[in-house]
C-alpha cells in the first residue's frame, strides 16, 4: 500500500508540474499539438514489461487531465 500512495504521491506532483508549465507557456496552442502528438503514439511499457490494461487506462487519465488543462490555458488566453 506505501508503494501506491508513493505512486499517488509522484504522480500528483508530476501534474502540478505540468500544469505549471502549461499555465506558463507562452504558446498553450503549440503545445497542445506536441503533446496529442505523443499522447496519441502507442504506449510503450516500462522495463520490458507487459502492459497492463490498467496502465493504459492510467495512461489515459492522465493525458485527459493535461489535455483539460491544455484547453483551459488556450481559452484562457483567446478572452
Amino acid at each position: 500500500m506505501e508503494k501506491l500512495d508513493f505512486m499517488n504521491g509522484q504522480i500528483k506532483a508530476l501534474l502540478n508540474f505540468a500544469n505549471a508549465v502549461i499555465k506558463a507557456h507562452p504558446a498553450p496552442d503549440k503545445l497542445r499539438h506536441h503533446f496529442e502528438t505523443i499522447a496519441r503514439a502507442d504506449p510503450t511499457s516500462p522495463e520490458g514489461l507487459s502492459l497492463s490494461e490498467a496502465y493504459v487506462d492510467g495512461m489515459a487519465d492522465i493525458d485527459k487531465k493535461i489535455a483539460i488543462a491544455l484547453e483551459h490555458a488556450i481559452a484562457g488566453g483567446e478572452r
